[in-house]
């Protein structure tokens, strides 16, 4: 029983991007299934699916997180003759339909056939009729409780009745590489799942404040990166940790500390770009929503820019913070995110909401951060979620 794994931004490419998506996505889904148990599994690109062979129907589960498979369709195979895609689709609809079940029979034709979709819609929906007319089942084209799909493709048909909707998104690793800040909250790893999805190959970037922040900080980052592993189609994927503790010392000798949100944040941007030249990245994503805190006010969005030179990617800036607990119940973040970890102590009783560049940059002469943030970078560790 084959399984279709349905695209939908890869088929508006040109002809050889089309095709180069279309094989990494095809690899990655055959690396995901095996990572899963299935080692008979076998991709095959046709026009418009991949075509998944050697794994039960419960697989589609696993295609379907894959980044850029927007339906994972079990289905069973049959040649492409009409007779035999009609007594096919009766089989089917005969594990499919209930006592007194509406159903619809929705049929695609690619490629040269002496018959066309509406000759396989009449045909196979008048065959289910008078096969199960003792079950009380009709046809209803608006709303049916039962769809029984058809796809005819070249010398074979695929005929299926249920199916799993995908993450979507394009191929992991095919839009480049990002490093993203993360600190294991709620919204990191959101972020972080959502660059992922638009074919971003990402590395998670975790800033440790010691001992400004307590170990369940570090804790929680593990959990939530370490779930994050069953979305990654390829080898390699681990948390990274960058030491801050003695960054947020000379942080906080600050003559003013107002603004010590702001330059810790300056110089978790400064350590991230410098990481990004040594993993070849070309963006920093971060998990900031606009005015969800006092430092990503716009003012003060458009201060921490500053600290950089390449693109910081904000997949979150337009979602509030229920939207974002929505997403990270969907992907499966949120019951190890949410819970309490030991706040930040540097945090100052009263936040600036706005700030000005050079300012700023004065502060982080006078304390000499940019140097303290080369040095972090160069420290570096790679840490084992497995």
């Amino acid at each position: 029983m084959p399984i279709l794994a349905a695209y939908n931004e890869i088929a508006l490419k040109s002809r050889y991007v089309r095709a180069t998506l279309e094989r990494k996505l095809a690899t990655q889904i055959d690396y995901t299934l095996k990572k899963g148990g299935y080692n008979e599994a076998k991709s095959r690109r046709q026009f418009g699916r991949i075509i998944v062979d050697g794994v039960p129907p419960e697989a589609a589960g696993i295609v379907a997180k894959v980044f850029g498979v927007v339906h994972a369709i079990p289905s069973m195979e049959a040649s492409s003759g009409l007779d035999e895609v009609v007594s096919l689709a009766v089989d089917v609809a005969d594990h499919s339909l209930k006592e007194g079940n509406s159903f619809a029979v929705r049929p695609k034709v690619v490629g040269e056939h002496p018959y066309g979709s509406r000759d396989v819609a009449v045909k196979a929906g008048a065959a289910i009729l008078e096969a199960y007319k003792n079950r009380g089942v009709r046809v209803n084209l608006t709303s049916p409780d039962v769809t029984i799909g058809i796809e005819v493709r070249d010398k074979n048909s695929y005929i299926y009745s249920a199916v799993v909707n995908g993450v979507g998104g394009l191929p992991y690793g095919s839009q480049g590489r990002a490093v993203s800040l993360f600190s294991g909250g709620i919204d990191s790893p959101v972020a972080t799942w959502l660059t992922m999805k638009r074919g971003v190959e990402v590395y998670p970037l975790f800033m440790d404040q010691t001992p400004y922040v307590g170990e369940s900080y570090l804790r929680r980052a593990e959990e939530a990166s370490r779930s994050m592993i069953k979305y990654v189609p390829v080898e390699g994927f681990s948390l990274y940790s960058a030491p801050m503790g003695f960054i947020m010392e000379r942080i906080l000798e600050s003559p003013e500390p107002r603004f010590t949100c702001i330059l810790c944040k300056r110089s978790m941007y400064r350590i991230a770009e410098e990481f990004s030249r040594y993993k070849k990245a070309k963006a920093i994503v971060t998990g900031e929503s606009l005015g969800q805190v006092a430092s990503q006010t716009l003012d003060n969005l458009y201060v921490l820019d500053s600290a950089v030179t390449m693109p910081v990617l904000r997949p979150l800036i337009g979602l509030d913070k229920v939207e974002i607990e929505n997403r990270a119940r969907v992907i499966g973040t949120y019951s190890l995110t949410a819970h309490r970890v030991e706040g930040c102590k540097a945090v100052p009783s009263k936040p600036a909401t706005t700030s000005r560049i050079e300012k700023i940059e004065a502060l982080e002469t006078q304390l000499g951060l940019a140097d303290l943030c080369c040095e972090s970078a160069k420290k570096i560790i790679r840490l084992r979620l497995g």
